[in-house]
C-alpha cells in the first residue's frame, strides 16, 4: 500500500509540473527525417527544428533552491542551444560559430535567438530535478542572420516561353527539383552548391531569391526518396536527378552529370522553382 501512495504521489507530481495541455504527446520523426545530433542539441534538417535541453537539481531542501531549479535548468538550456546553432554548417569551410565570431551584431542576434526560444517540454522528478527542452527554428530570423550577403532580395521570375520548347500537350511543367545524392556522404549544409561535371552553375546563391531562403532554407534535406517526392515543397511534379561525386574544397560541392545538367537547362520553368529554392537533396 505504502508503495502505491509513492507511485501515486510521483505520477501527481510529473502530470502537473507539464505545461499548460495535460500530457505531452510524445515526440516522433518519420524514417525520413535527416538529423544530425550534437553534445549539446539537434538539428532536424528536414523539419528545420533545432533542439536542446538543460538538467537541473536543487543544491538543498531550502525554498530558495527549490524555487530556483527551474532558472537554472532553462539557463543551461538557453546554453546548449546556442552552442547547437553555432555548430551548423553554412558551408563546408564555415560553420555559424566562424561566421558570427567576426560580427558582433550577428553574435548578439544568435544570443536572442536561443533567449527566446520556446519551451517544447519540461520534467520534473519525484526528487524535484527538472528538464526543460528548448525548440527553435533554422527558418526566417536565424537564416536572415546568417546566410551570405550575396543572397539577395530578387524579384519573381516569369520567364517567356519559347515555342519551340514547349512542353509536350499533357505533359505537366515542372514543379521542383530533387537530387538524389545517397551513398555520397553528403553533410547538412546552409547554403549548398550543385554543379555539373564540367563545372557548370547548377544551383547556388546566384539563383534564388533572399526571400524564399529565408522562409524556406536553401533546399530541404530528407533521407527516404518515397518521402522526397510527396513533399509539398516540390511540388506534383518534381524532376528527379542523380548526384554523381563531390568535389570541391573538402569535398563541399555535389556534382551531377552533364546530360542531367542539359536536361535542366532546356527546362524554363527551372527559373521560378530554382528561384524560390523549391529543391530537396536526398541523402543516406
Amino acid at each position: 500500500m505504502k508503495k502505491f501512495r509513492l507511485l501515486a504521489v510521483f505520477i501527481l507530481i510529473y502530470v502537473f509540473a507539464l505545461p499548460p495541455g495535460g500530457l505531452a504527446a510524445p515526440e516522433m520523426n518519420s524514417d525520413g527525417d535527416c538529423i544530425t545530433k550534437f553534445e549539446t542539441g539537434t538539428v532536424n534538417w528536414t523539419t528545420g527544428m533545432i533542439t536542446a535541453s538543460g538538467k537541473a537539481s536543487p543544491a538543498d531542501q531550502s525554498p530558495v533552491s527549490k524555487e530556483s531549479v527551474f532558472l537554472y535548468a532553462k539557463a543551461e538550456a538557453v546554453k546548449n542551444i546556442l552552442s547547437t546553432l553555432k555548430q551548423i554548417k553554412i558551408n563546408n569551410e564555415w560553420t555559424v560559430s566562424d561566421y558570427a565570431s567576426e560580427n558582433l551584431i550577428i553574435l548578439a542576434g544568435l544570443e536572442k535567438t536561443a533567449r527566446e526560444a520556446p519551451v517544447s517540454k519540461q520534467i520534473y522528478t519525484s526528487a524535484l530535478a527538472v528538464e526543460i527542452t528548448l525548440k527553435t527554428s533554422l527558418f526566417g530570423g536565424f537564416l536572415q542572420l546568417v546566410l551570405p550577403e550575396e543572397i539577395r532580395q530578387i524579384p519573381k521570375i516569369n520567364p517567356e516561353i519559347n515555342p519551340k520548347i514547349l512542353p509536350v500537350i499533357g505533359k505537366s511543367l515542372y514543379s521542383g527539383l530533387v537530387i538524389d545524392a545517397r551513398g555520397l556522404d553528403i553533410e547538412p549544409v546552409l547554403d549548398p552548391v550543385i554543379v555539373s561535371e564540367q563545372g557548370h552553375d547548377v544551383y547556388s546563391s546566384v539563383f534564388i531569391s533572399r526571400e524564399f531562403a529565408v522562409q524556406n532554407g536553401i533546399c530541404k534535406y530528407v533521407c527516404n526518396l518515397d518521402q522526397a517526392v510527396r513533399d509539398k515543397r516540390i511540388g506534383d511534379n518534381p524532376m528527379i536527378l542523380k548526384g554523381l561525386r563531390k568535389e570541391g574544397s573538402k569535398n563541399a560541392t555535389l556534382v551531377i552529370s552533364m546530360s542531367d545538367y542539359l536536361v535542366l537547362e532546356k527546362t524554363t520553368e527551372r527559373h521560378a522553382f530554382l528561384n524560390e529554392c523549391r529543391v530537396i537533396i536526398v541523402r543516406d
